[in-house]
């Protein structure tokens, strides 16, 4: 018997330096507690310039949660790292549009974070083995033209922000995190 492929999880941001990175490294423990180390495998991109360290806010906020983001650099989002993943979760709307331009395929397993939330909480199960098709019901009904004129959760960029702002930001992203890992883990491919 061979393991199932891990679900594919692509977190992306404006510059792949601080939310984006941030989710990632939080999602990505959370699912490995819950589903074990090699059943979910969580990237991220951005839109800006390649190769950029996260911010050192971001770096010191992960490493208060045991989370080492020291090494990262941002990537660029590409179609074939959208189509690769099973889920795309975004920061913004923006960013949901973004991906659209690049891979309309990948616009049907794309949410911001709140929006996935929300969405896969008012769902019913998958098949057990189709975890991409789920998460593709969710968005289904999505039009492009509904979707700019819906209310769309979204996760505001801390960057810049006082310590006090930026820590209750990324205690949010934390929060939006788990209750995404909890969907994923629910739904997670048997």
């Amino acid at each position: 018997m061979t393991a199932a492929a891990p679900i594919r999880i692509l977190t992306v941001c404006t510059h792949n330096r601080t939310r984006s990175v941030m989710t990632a490294a939080m999602l990505q423990a959370m699912l490995d507690e819950r589903l074990g180390s090699s059943r979910a495998v969580v990237l991220s991109a951005g839109v800006g310039p390649p190769d950029l360290p996260a911010i050192p806010d971001a770096v010191d906020a992960m490493a208060r949660r045991g989370l080492d983001v020291s090494g990262h650099r941002s990537r660029p989002i590409t179609a074939e790292l959208l189509d690769a993943a099973d889920l795309v979760l975004t920061a913004e709307r923006d960013h949901v549009v973004r991906v659209a331009m690049l891979s309309r395929a990948a616009y049907g397993r794309a949410m911001t974070l709140p929006e996935f939330i929300v969405r896969g909480g008012d769902s019913s199960p998958p098949a057990a083995d189709d975890f991409r098709a789920w998460v593709e019901r969710l968005t289904a009904e999505r039009t492009s033209e509904s979707y700019l004129r819906e209310s769309i959760g979204e996760i505001a960029d801390p960057t810049g922000s006082a310590a006090r702002a930026f820590a209750a930001a990324v205690d949010r992203m934390e929060a939006h995190c788990r209750a995404a890992a909890d969907l994923i883990a629910a739904h997670a491919r048997g």
